[in-house]
């Protein structure tokens, strides 16, 4: 299953996340926190605002990126595994999911929403890599699916219509073992295993 290029850049906008959480801490007004608790009648009436000093910013980043989490757990909810495989060998590789975005988070922990020039550059270099992990078939590579359950894998695999040996780079939520069929989908160059129905061939 190949993705357009606004749905893969909305998978791409979940896996940054935890930026938009590191730069929503790092915009709260100390000042106004110190003032005490705004009431939400206060909010309503304007007599106070959030604790924040670039409010629209700071929430509405965060509230992009978990709508985007969202629609990449439902793509990988609605992607179908018409395909049975029998995997030969399944080698866990949870390192490879972890490094994937958490590398350009840390680099970018100093952005501050008061700074245009910097979030201007992080925009260019966030553009940048985007369209290298789409080019390279790797979009759904999101680090946060493993709070989820997901677990990345390397198999070698072959159809159950062909002897043919394969081998390419799984996500399932079950744990994946050699010398047992599952069923299968895909996602650009990742594949989705799930296990099979009740009455489905193992073994």
């Amino acid at each position: 299953m190949q993705v357009r290029k606004t749905s893969a850049f909305a998978l791409y906008v979940g896996s940054y996340l935890p930026l938009g959480l590191v730069m929503l801490v790092q915009d709260i007004d100390v000042a106004s926190v110190g003032r005490g608790v705004c009431a939400p009648t206060g909010l309503l009436h304007r007599a106070c605002g959030l604790p924040f000093l670039h409010p629209s910013w700071s929430l509405g980043t965060v509230a992009v990126a978990i709508a985007c989490l969202l629609v990449t757990l439902w793509t990988l909810r609605a992607i179908g595994s018409p395909h049975q495989i029998r995997v030969a060998e399944a080698k866990h590789v949870p390192a490879d999911l972890i490094n994937y975005a958490m590398p350009y988070i840390v680099s970018f922990m100093g952005l501050d929403f008061a700074s245009p020039t910097r979030l201007l550059g992080f925009g260019v270099f966030f553009v940048w890599i985007f369209w290298i992990t789409y080019r390279s078939g790797q979009i759904v590579m999101n680090p946060i699916l493993i709070v989820f359950g997901w677990r990345l894998y390397e198999i070698k695999y072959s159809y159950l219509q062909s002897v043919e040996p394969l081998v390419g780079r799984a996500l399932s939520r079950q744990h994946v073992g050699p010398n047992k069929i599952y069923r299968m989908g895909s996602l650009q160059d990742v594949i989705i295993i799930r296990e099979l129905e009740q009455g489905g061939t193992n073994g």
